[in-house]
């Protein structure tokens, strides 16, 4: 199957002449990426020329749909033999600024290599192919598993435990590499056919500066996120433990995360009430607790991941 001719006519298309060509945004993508390379971004690990990771849309053969969300639609397809994972972008009408944002996720997922965070293999940057092409997870996000599929009573508590320690590995060498990722939740943990759980998409993430940073856009996904954000206020990268400790909570309960509540209400109870989920009985009922500490109390990942063996160790 292919992707239909023009996936985006619902959402009405600009004319030709009020956007440049496909090949002039290339060009202007490729000299925006050639800013962040020169950067101090670039700094942390080199990233890779535009042209190593700039793939052609007629290299990809696109299948069926998978995923849609906020920012665009997922597909599963094949490039080079291989099953891969293509995010069309909704937006194809490339402004200065989302042109920059497209190639600051790319220099960020570009740079991180882990078992545990999502295999970056590169991006179509002609409208309106605009896409991002990552490894193909099979059994889709860890939301969807606990909440959809119907496969919640495979998860015993080793297997529970065993996923929390990837997500954990994951994000700790995202903070390693001085990431802030902003939108840790189930449905961004993906999971293959081994079980294995990697994190995965970094379009709200941030790279960490020399003090707390602020945002003035309220980022993430309400259920999820820490009450710093929620209330724009200064952050760092203890705004992922919070986030951490929800997902510790959909797989010790799960439960969805303010099942029934509407999310402006979760946002305000959060941010401003200091209202949290009920902490569960059991062996990570504390370190969830723990995470939903004020950002400086919360613990981290190298002390999460330390007391997720520990516990692991106690029921064995």
């Amino acid at each position: 199957m292919s992707l239909p001719s023009s996936p985006h006519d619902y959402r009405g298309q600009t004319s030709e002449t009020s956007r440049p060509s496909g090949y002039e945004l290339s060009d202007e993508l490729e000299s925006t990426w050639n800013k962040i390379l020169e950067s101090s971004m670039a700094n942390n690990k080199p990233l890779l020329p535009y042209e190593e990771w700039n793939i052609d849309f007629s290299e990809l053969t696109v299948g069926t749909r998978v995923g849609i969300g906020f920012f665009g639609e997922v597909f599963r397809g094949i490039w080079n033999g291989t099953d891969v994972a293509i995010k069309v972008f909704l937006e194809q009408d490339l402004t200065a600024e989302n042109m920059e944002d497209f190639c600051n996720e790319i220099s960020i997922l570009s740079r991180l290599r882990h078992p545990n965070v999502i295999l970056f293999l590169g991006a179509c940057t002609k409208p309106p192919r605009l896409s991002m092409v990552t490894e193909y997870m099979e059994m889709g996000s860890l939301f969807y598993l606990i909440h959809v599929s119907g496969q919640k009573k495979k998860l015993s508590w080793r297997k529970r435990l065993k996923m929390l320690r990837d997500i954990c590995r994951g994000l700790m060498h995202i903070h390693r590499m001085k990431i802030i990722h902003r939108d840790v939740k189930s449905a961004n943990c993906l999971v293959d056919k081994h079980w294995t759980v990697k994190i995965c998409d970094f379009g709200l993430s941030r790279i960490i500066t020399d003090s707390p940073m602020r945002d003035c856009s309220s980022a993430g996904t309400p259920e999820w996120m820490a009450p710093e954000l929620i209330r724009n206020e200064p952050f760092t990268e203890k705004c992922d433990i919070f986030s951490l400790g929800v997902i510790m909570w959909e797989l010790c309960t799960l439960n969805r995360p303010w099942e029934g509540v509407p999310p402006e209400r979760v946002v305000y109870t959060v941010a401003n009430e200091g209202s949290r989920l009920e902490i569960p009985e059991g062996p990570l009922g504390r370190l969830i607790s723990e995470c939903w500490a004020e950002p400086n109390e919360r613990p981290s990942c190298e002390e999460i991941l330390s007391r997720l063996v520990d516990i692991e160790y106690s029921m064995s």
